[in-house]
Protein backbone atom coordinates (compact mmCIF):
# COMPACT_ATOMS: atom_id res chain seq x y z
CA UNK A 1 0.00 0.00 0.00
CA UNK A 2 2.97 2.47 1.22
CA UNK A 3 5.70 1.41 -1.49
CA UNK A 4 7.49 0.21 1.50
CA UNK A 5 10.31 -2.85 0.64
CA UNK A 6 9.17 -5.63 2.64
CA UNK A 7 11.62 -8.66 3.96
CA UNK A 8 9.93 -11.50 2.10
CA UNK A 9 10.81 -12.72 -1.12
CA UNK A 10 8.46 -13.28 -4.36
CA UNK A 11 8.82 -17.22 -4.57
CA UNK A 12 8.45 -16.98 -0.34
CA UNK A 13 5.22 -19.04 0.06
CA UNK A 14 2.58 -16.85 1.77
CA UNK A 15 1.71 -19.40 4.41
CA UNK A 16 5.07 -18.15 5.59
CA UNK A 17 4.91 -14.67 5.47
CA UNK A 18 3.20 -12.22 7.99
CA UNK A 19 1.31 -8.66 6.52
CA UNK A 20 0.03 -11.04 3.49
CA UNK A 21 -3.56 -10.48 2.69
CA UNK A 22 -5.32 -12.45 -0.56
CA UNK A 23 -6.32 -10.12 -2.98
CA UNK A 24 -4.35 -7.25 -1.88
CA UNK A 25 -0.68 -8.57 -1.57
CA UNK A 26 2.35 -8.13 0.54
CA UNK A 27 1.72 -5.92 3.16
CA UNK A 28 4.75 -4.18 4.89
CA UNK A 29 4.37 -4.36 8.90
CA UNK A 30 2.97 -0.73 9.38
CA UNK A 31 0.13 -0.85 6.92
CA UNK A 32 -0.83 -4.41 7.81
CA UNK A 33 -1.28 -3.18 11.77
CA UNK A 34 -3.34 -0.22 10.25
CA UNK A 35 -6.01 -3.31 10.68
CA UNK A 36 -9.96 -1.49 9.42
CA UNK A 37 -8.17 2.31 8.65
CA UNK A 38 -7.32 0.88 5.42
CA UNK A 39 -8.67 2.57 2.42
CA UNK A 40 -9.44 -0.10 0.45
CA UNK A 41 -11.36 -2.64 0.29
CA UNK A 42 -11.13 -6.54 -1.15
CA UNK A 43 -14.21 -7.88 -3.24
CA UNK A 44 -14.18 -11.45 -4.04
CA UNK A 45 -13.96 -12.88 -7.57
CA UNK A 46 -17.00 -14.04 -8.19
CA UNK A 47 -17.82 -10.34 -8.42
CA UNK A 48 -15.91 -9.22 -11.37
CA UNK A 49 -17.06 -12.44 -13.32
CA UNK A 50 -20.43 -12.14 -12.67
CA UNK A 51 -21.16 -8.67 -13.96
CA UNK A 52 -20.85 -8.34 -17.45
CA UNK A 53 -20.36 -4.66 -17.77
CA UNK A 54 -18.50 -2.41 -15.66
CA UNK A 55 -21.66 -0.43 -15.06
CA UNK A 56 -23.41 -3.63 -13.61
CA UNK A 57 -19.84 -4.30 -11.42
CA UNK A 58 -19.75 -0.83 -10.13
CA UNK A 59 -23.37 -1.31 -8.58
CA UNK A 60 -22.46 -4.58 -7.27
CA UNK A 61 -19.38 -3.51 -5.54
CA UNK A 62 -20.87 -0.58 -4.13
CA UNK A 63 -23.64 -2.89 -2.86
CA UNK A 64 -21.42 -5.12 -1.11
CA UNK A 65 -19.11 -1.74 0.12
CA UNK A 66 -22.38 -1.05 1.92
CA UNK A 67 -23.28 -4.45 3.48
CA UNK A 68 -19.57 -5.36 4.82
CA UNK A 69 -18.20 -2.16 5.38
CA UNK A 70 -20.38 0.40 6.81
Amino acid sequence: MCGEETQYDFETHIDYRVGYIEGAGQLCGVCYNQGTDREMITIPKYMIKDNSNDMLLGAAVRKYYYEHYS
